[in-house]
């Protein structure tokens, strides 16, 4: 049966094919439960034993383009992002925008004298509170931020906590160990990771915002994503305002409130 095959995580690690993750990713993007319950019974009959799990990220998009472009797109975000990397947009840039959608003032890169040493600060982000934002870019699938991070991000603003900063903050677009949430949680800290925490994680975020990059384009080819990034445009609503892709309109107008 296939609820008894194995899968192979980008990880290493082995373990039962779980259809609920798939659902779950799918409800996530949007997609109905009907819809995700489609996809499911078209991809069961091909998996066999000790499957990569991208094998079956493949076949998932391959069906959503199918049914629906505009969520294959939702669903392809977490895969776009880390294409931003070697498109050599960088990661702060992205979040920077993402965080101003949602209220908060930004500067990046701003270089801030300590008590010991001078820092390289990639995001200022202030609301009623000023952080200091450490971000962490992975470009490799199943990667993890580790303890090792998330102790020089708090070391790095203890140096700078007299400049006038309340909050370190840590952002990545992957997953963050149980050490990162334990020790984050202990001194204060606060960690966005791409699923992590519950209702303010960097997907919700961007969804929130409305931010969705060109490279989460079903539509365009790498070389069309990669030109329009050097022309400086990277979010699918700049490409839509500046008239040069017409075929990423999908997902952004799928990502506007229904009342619009």
């Amino acid at each position: 049966m296939a609820t008894s095959v194995k899968v192979i995580k980008a990880t290493g690690e082995v373990q039962p094919f779980d259809e609920r993750k798939v659902v779950g990713s799918l409800l996530r993007a949007g997609a109905s439960i009907e819809l995700a319950q489609k996809i499911i019974s078209q991809i069961k009959p091909h998996l066999y034993p000790n499957i990569p799990t991208f094998e079956i990220y493949s076949a998932v998009m391959k069906a959503l383009k199918k049914e629906q472009r505009d969520l294959a797109e939702r669903y392809n975000l977490k895969a776009a992002i880390m294409e931003l990397g070697p498109s050599g947009y960088p990661f702060e840039k992205f979040v920077a925008a993402v965080l101003k959608e949602n209220g908060y003032v930004v500067e990046t890169n701003k270089v801030i004298l300590g008590k010991c040493v001078s820092h390289e600060v990639d995001i200022i982000a202030r609301n009623s509170q000023s952080h200091m934002i450490e971000c962490k870019f992975h470009n490799l699938v199943g990667g993890r931020t580790d303890i090792k991070v998330s102790l020089y991000t708090y070391a790095r603003f203890l140096d700078i906590k007299a400049k006038g900063f309340d909050i370190p903050w840590l952002i990545t677009n992957t997953k963050v160990t149980q050490e990162v949430q334990a020790y984050a949680l202990c001194v204060g800290m606060k960690v966005t990771a791409w699923d992590y925490p519950e209702g303010e994680s960097l997907r919700e975020l961007i969804d929130k915002s409305g931010l969705y990059p060109v490279t989460a384009s079903t539509s365009l080819s790498t070389a069309e994503k990669k030109s329009l990034i050097d022309q400086g445009i990277v979010f699918c609503r700049d490409a839509i305002n500046h008239g040069s892709a017409s075929n990423v309109e999908t997902i952004y107008r799928s990502s506007l409130p229904t009342d619009l």
